[in-house]
């Protein structure tokens, strides 16, 4: 493996722990709103399938999808 696929790995890898880290964020302030994945999803206009592939890391999310999902979660917590 040549020092180049060395480091598009290792950026894969670091992008995909991102996607992994947001993931996880969102289910634990989600489950600690006392929300389900099907009411954040509704409230956020995200779709489900899409908020549990987020959650699990295997999607990341844009800036606005963020915004949308934080805003749904700070609404839950009033």
């Amino acid at each position: 493996m040549s020092s180049e696929e060395k480091l598009a790995a290792k950026v894969s890898t670091k992008a995909s722990d991102v996607a992994s880290d947001i993931g996880s964020f969102i289910r634990s302030q989600r489950e600690t709103a006392h929300v389900s994945m099907r009411q954040l999803a509704e409230r956020s206009g995200v779709s489900n399938p899409y908020l549990s592939q987020v959650e699990r890391g295997l999607r990341k999310p844009s800036a606005d999808e963020l915004s949308q999902i934080a805003k749904a979660l700070r609404g839950s917590a009033e």
